[in-house]
């Protein structure tokens, strides 16, 4: 059994990038590829059930990007309403025998493959309903994984502050698994923010 058994990956890549003025973060360059390559890649070297990547802002140029990989395509025609929106495509989408959905953001390419390991292990070795998610010296960051327990709650979300609701509502259920990766703490959705960690990409 690989570390991923069982968990659907859901890709939030659906979100207009307005703070990137006018350029579509997902489609910047990142080392020899994309961002929203990379962060594909990287989670598709776990052993996930399968890996949905829900789409909106310039679908098609994203659906391009990723027509290579074995990922599943999921529109979001509502995705100017909020993240809220695409967790709830995602999980619709996914497989109903997922045992939980690992939530990823698009814009965040340095998430560690060891990261992603030490996270969905950390959640199967939970208790049931588990809410698994990674820390820095104390500081919460993504991708977090949710049981497929909450799949009811997840499609009832709404907004855009994700699923933050329900991490607060079952705050007993929350596993915290400490890391030493800086990439969980660090969204590319700004000009500067891109341009200070690009050069480390290798």
């Amino acid at each position: 059994m690989g570390p991923g058994d069982g968990l659907c990956a859901v890709v939030l890549a659906a979100g207009r990038s307005t703070r990137m003025q006018e350029k579509n973060k997902l489609l910047l360059p990142w080392g020899d590829r994309l961002i929203v390559q990379a962060v594909v890649e990287v989670l598709l070297s776990v052993s996930l059930v399968e890996v949905v990547v829900v789409v909106g802002h310039q679908r098609e140029e994203v659906g391009w990007a990723l027509a290579d990989y074995p990922v599943r395509l999921v529109d979001n025609p509502g995705y100017v309403q909020g993240l809220s929106t695409s967790i709830a495509c995602g999980v619709e989408a996914a497989r109903g025998d997922a045992g939980g959905y690992l939530f990823a953001l698009g814009d965040m390419p340095q998430v560690r493959l060891q990261t992603l390991r030490l996270l969905c292990r950390a959640f199967l070795a939970g208790p049931t309903g588990a809410i698994a998610l990674p820390t820095l010296q104390g500081r919460r960051g993504n991708p977090v994984v949710f049981a497929g327990t909450y799949r009811a709650e997840l499609l009832r979300l709404e907004g855009d502050r994700g699923a933050k609701p329900l991490v607060q509502k079952y705050a007993d259920k929350v596993i915290e698994v400490r890391v030493e990766d800086a990439g969980i703490l660090v969204d590319v959705d700004t000009p500067e923010v891109y341009r200070s960690v690009v050069d480390k990409t290798e």
